[in-house]
């Protein structure tokens, strides 16, 4: 007998409807277009950022975008289907790419674990699945997709742990003791300060040109991990930042100053050129005053001894720029130029550049070549192995490279000592004997993916031809020692992470590599704990603190601040601050204040109340922070515990400012290309659409000549309602709002989207807002 189960019906046609559409900016694992049968896909967005995605099942441990797939590794079928259908929509959503892989990665390892259709699973098969991940949080996401598409019973509704134990979910005692475990201890921070010192020496006469002893350290030969790391920590030390994100994204400059008189006193401060995260736009960032010698001397130090990275950038952007360009303020060493006497108005070729970056000083440099190449110095010492060499100045594009095994010519060229098939597929296109020029054109190749200059979460960029952080392998010092191969900006961070904490027993801390103990740790995020614990010490209000780490919220600056709770309640007002000054407050709200004291006496209120904007807030702040979001620019409108007055003519006017905007934004994601095709789109469109109503109410409220002037207006959203209190004669009026319908509305919308014309209908509904 034949059982039908609609949800798999439907899970069949709408995998059917996706099938329709074509795979645009899709790859397959050989660079090819990439199909729905394809176990491995490389998603490429429209600002050149990629993400891998893989559809294989558990048979594989740490399966990557090069492993190579059998059978064996495949899903089954309808799964692979499912899951595919679900990756295409996840792509969509305005999220970030990181995200973006956690719900599509969790969502394959719970149908990995489930084994079978999960529109036909039990929901104690599916919470066994789920039970089984270790972060089941992103599922969420696919179990709603599923509900929302009709593949599952909507009475399914399996557990699924969404708590989080971050601090900022915490409060009082426990939120402080949370926070205490994040700051780096003592001990680390001067064990890294005297590597730093090591690592970075001082000035010599405390002359700022006087680098004289430095030119062994930043040699183009020289490893310059711990410098990097010395960096990087004393840029986390000298400012609030977030490192993963914003420092490895620095551009070349040294500190900048400005100078005002204040109070009658000249006052300086110093501040980097910082690109934004999470929304913030490039800034000029403060710097702790305390770090500025030495935090400038480590920045001078970086951009000497990367300039030879940035030649290569430049060199595998455009490699017919003539060589000054090329080199632009790198100066070779006088022994190179004698050697090669190069035209400096000419382009140049990859192994010529390499001399006059100082790639071979310390050698004979030569390179190893072919026995008919023109020039070629007989070395052989064993007749059955023949040994030509060619000096590096005098190569022509045509003259035959030979790289050999564990042979030092081809380590010194890529690094590598030839001991698989791999090493030669990967650094000289699989041969053993290639021209010069083909040997460049390969090398140009494999770094162009090195050149987009995004960093780990892939949300900003930098010109790697500017670049502070540029980096050869063979400065990097890991496995691969390659000269001419770039490290890319994003994987720094997870290099500077690694540096500081003991991951593996045969992998040393820069600690380590020091002579101190391998307790010695430090997480990169503690840095930005300890720089807001340290400017709350030194007596930096709250809100400048939080304005200086580039966030929204003045009251995410507590848990980042590891004080007592005496200390704490003393600044507790820091919350409530407002960037005007004094006398303008007063002036603008001078009638909220007159009738929250009102209000107080009429309810015999204790607590304090806080004006905002357009109104004041009865919440007490100081016991309990505000947690209320909106998208409307006056954000406390539609708050429960906000309050309003009948007929302040500044308050009224900045709503009515706000309504015309928000009606703007309904019309503009209503013309979106993608509005007809987007659910998010369309389930904002109509939230959207009821508060904008709601906001239309509120004004109407306010300005009607039938209510008293001072009486207190409050929004009531749950209820759909407005209440009207008389703070003289103490008697509540409620009004019940007649709203549009939101679901009509948006029907509308999209008839008139799908017409390409204004539908009556939807001039109707947008007309209702503005017809005050």
């Amino acid at each position: 007998m034949i059982t039908i189960n609609r949800y798999m019906d439907n899970q069949c046609a709408y995998v059917a409807k996706k099938k329709t559409q074509p795979l645009m900016g899709f790859t397959n694992a050989q660079g090819e277009p990439a199909s729905w049968d394809d176990m491995a896909v490389t998603f490429t967005d429209s600002d050149s950022r990629t993400i891998n995605i893989l559809f294989c099942n558990l048979n594989k441990n740490f399966p990557r975008m090069g492993t190579r797939f059998t059978e064996d590794d495949r899903l089954a079928p309808e799964t692979h289907d499912l899951l595919f259908a679900y990756m295409l929509d996840v792509l969509k959503e305005n999220i970030t790419i990181n995200r973006r892989k956690d719900k599509i990665t969790t969502a394959r390892n719970f149908l990995c674990r489930l084994n079978e259709n999960v529109s036909s699973a039990s929901i104690d098969k599916i919470q066994h699945a789920i039970d089984s991940l270790k972060n089941s949080a992103p599922l969420t996401a696919f179990i709603n997709w599923l509900h929302h598409h009709k593949m599952l019973p909507k009475s399914c509704q399996p557990y699924i742990n969404t708590t989080s134990e971050a601090a900022r979910n915490k409060s009082g005692d426990d939120a402080l003791k949370a926070e205490k475990s994040k700051l780096p201890s003592e001990k680390a921070l001067l064990a890294l300060s005297a590597i730093f010192h090591d690592v970075i020496p001082a000035y010599q006469n405390d002359e700022q040109n006087d680098i004289d002893a430095w030119q062994p350290l930043i040699a183009s030969t020289q490893t310059q991990r711990d410098s990097f790391i010395c960096t990087m920590a004393a840029l986390g030390m000298s400012s609030p930042n977030r490192i993963s994100a914003e420092q490895v994204l620095l551009t070349t400059q040294r500190i900048q100053r400005h100078s005002q008189v204040v109070d009658g006193q000249e006052k300086t401060v110093h501040y980097l050129n910082w690109r934004g995260s999470k929304g913030f736009k490039d800034n000029q960032n403060h710097i702790n005053a305390e770090m500025v010698e030495s935090l400038d001397r480590a920045l001078q130090y970086t951009i000497l001894a990367t300039e030879p990275a940035r030649a290569l950038a430049r060199f595998y952007r455009q490699p017919n720029r003539p060589l000054k360009e090329v080199l632009a303020d790198f100066k070779p060493s006088d022994e190179n130029i004698a050697l090669l006497k190069p035209s400096m108005n000419k382009p140049t070729q990859l192994l010529h550049l390499g001399l006059l970056l100082g790639f071979f000083d310390g050698s004979d440099k030569c390179v190893r070549v072919s026995p008919n190449t023109e020039g070629a110095i007989d070395k052989t010492s064993k007749s059955h192995q023949p040994k030509f060499i060619k000096p590096i100045a005098q190569l022509e594009p045509f003259d035959t490279l030979v790289f050999k095994h564990r042979c030092p010519y081809a380590l010194a060229l890529t690094g590598s000592n030839f001991s698989n098939q791999s090493q030669y597929q990967n650094y000289t296109a699989g041969l053993q004997a290639l021209t010069v020029a083909a040997f460049q054109n390969h090398t140009i190749e494999i770094n162009q993916a090195q050149l987009n200059g995004y960093n780990m979460h892939q949300s900003k960029s930098v010109d790697v031809e500017h670049a502070l952080f540029m980096y050869t392998e063979k400065q990097m010092g890991g496995r691969v020692t390659h000269p001419f191969l770039l490290i890319p900006i994003g994987t720094l961070s997870k290099v500077f992470a690694n540096e500081l904490i003991k991951r593996t027993k045969n992998r040393l801390t820069i600690f380590e590599r020091h002579g101190f103990a391998s307790d010695f740790v430090l997480k990169p995020h503690q840095l930005r704990h300890w720089q807001n614990d340290y400017l709350a010490k030194k007596g930096l209000p709250h809100h400048l603190i939080t304005l200086l780490s580039g966030r929204k919220s003045a009251e995410q600056t507590l848990t980042y601040i590891h004080t007592t709770d005496a200390e704490n309640a003393s600044v507790i007002g820091d919350i409530s601050y407002s960037n005007e000054i004094e006398s303008d407050v007063k002036e603008k709200v001078s009638l909220r204040i007159r009738t929250m004291n009102q209000y107080n006496e009429a309810i015999n209120n204790e607590t304090p109340t806080f004006a905002h904007e357009t109104g004041f807030c009865t919440q007490n702040l100081a016991l309990s922070p505000c947690t209320y979001m909106s998208e409307f620019e006056t954000q406390c409108t539609l708050c429960s515990a906000s309050c309003h007055i009948a007929h302040d003519s500044e308050a009224i006017a900045l709503l009515m400012k706000d309504l015309k905007v928000q009606t703007h934004n309904l019309e503009r994601v209503q013309k979106a290309i993608n509005f007809v095709t987007s659910q998010s789109m369309q389930m904002w469109y109509r939230t959207h659409y009821r508060n904008t109503c709601m906001l239309k109410h509120l004004i109407e409220v306010l300005s009607d000549d039938t209510i008293e002037k001072g009486s207190m207006v409050r929004l009531l959203t749950r209820s759909n309602s407005i209440r009207i209190t008389n703070l003289e004669t103490k008697i509540v009026a409620e009004h019940r709002l007649a709203l549009p319908d939101a679901e009509q509305a948006l029907q509308a919308a999209l008839e008139a989207k799908n017409a390409k014309s204004q539908d009556e209908a939807t001039n109707n509904f947008l007309g209702f807002l503005g017809s005050l």
